[in-house]
């Protein structure tokens, strides 16, 4: 049992890093989760940090616009949950087309994703192995759909936290019928919650969301005790499914949407969170229903694994509340 609670915090919950750079005419803004700097330093307080931060990031930032630009000592403060603004004013020759780029990324963590967006269109995602973009006036629409369909892809299967209330709800499902009405109501849930919150009609502070998230967690290993029917399993994952839905926003939330494709953006990230959703369920369905069929699986296979679900959000839940 030990084992496993030491387990869950170091392994289950890990996500890549973000940050985010927004390119204008005169100013040069980079956002990014105060985790990801505190990896490099202790960050005691962002005022006393501003000159280190200034040059783990944009001191590290090589922008040309029609020629070099030079870039303003910054500005930081610190934006809503654990982000870390950092905004600079930029002199440029002038033109929107020109280059960027982040060498600061080669010391980040691995798996780290840099989003950029220029002149209210995304430009690329860089990582420590990409940290160079090139970008011009005309936003690619099949660009912008490709990238935020992969990061909705790998939002969904980094997202342990998600994939683990869907096991738990499945593993106890009685039929195919039932498995997929389960994810269905997830799916419209989590779609109509990530749509309002990423398009800003709707707010949930991720102090609210995060342990919301992994107590939703823990309930569903704790109701398939009680072998709830399958007419209220939908009915509970549709209404925990909006939770969750909150939960993947925060992601486009961290980054911005592009303003000039803000529709195309929010589809294709949806669509790929569907998509690599739906991989799994694909991948597990025929497993849980082959297991169904043997002698144990009742008696002590949905059992066990229920246990590790409500403990695994047991343990989320206790930490989110304390950060």
């Amino acid at each position: 049992m030990d084992v496993f609670l030491w387990l869950v915090p170091r392994v289950l919950a890990h996500r890549p890093g973000l940050s985010y750079a927004r390119i204008d005419a005169d100013s040069l803004t980079i956002t990014i989760a105060r985790p990801e700097l505190e990896a490099q330093f202790p960050v005691t307080d962002l005022q006393e940090s501003r000159l280190i931060i200034a040059d783990l990031t944009v001191h590290s930032v090589r922008l040309d616009l029609g020629g070099p630009c030079t870039i303003d000592e910054p500005l930081i403060s610190g934006v809503e949950g654990d982000g870390v603004e950092i905004r600079s004013v930029v002199h440029c020759p002038g033109g929107e087309h020109g280059t960027y780029d982040a060498s600061f990324l080669a010391g980040v963590e691995q798996g780290h994703r840099h989003y950029v967006e220029a002149f209210g269109q995304s430009v690329a995602v860089l990582d420590a192995a990409h940290t160079h973009a090139e970008f011009t006036g005309v936003p690619d629409t099949l660009d912008v759909g490709l990238r935020f369909g992969k990061l909705g892809i790998e939002h969904i299967w980094t997202g342990y936290d998600h994939l683990l209330f869907l096991l738990g709800l499945l593993i106890a499902a009685p039929s195919l019928r039932a498995m997929l009405f389960i994810t269905t109501g997830f799916t419209v849930a989590h779609s109509i919650t990530l749509s309002l919150a990423a398009l800003g009609i709707v707010h949930l502070s991720p102090a609210f969301v995060e342990p919301a998230i992994a107590a939703s967690i823990a309930f569903v290993g704790i109701e398939n005790f009680w072998r709830p029917p399958p007419k209220r399993r939908v009915i509970v994952t549709f209404l925990l499914g909006l939770i969750h839905g909150f939960g993947f926003a925060g992601l486009l939330i961290e980054l911005g949407l592009p303003r000039d494709a803000l529709v195309l953006a929010l589809v294709s990230f949806n669509g790929g969170v569907e998509v690599g959703q739906a991989t799994v369920v694909a991948l597990a369905m025929p497993v849980l229903l082959l297991l169904r069929r043997t002698s144990w699986w009742e008696r002590r296979g949905v059992p066990g694994i229920s246990v590790a679900v409500a403990l695994a959000g047991l343990v989320w839940l206790v930490q989110r509340v304390r950060t």
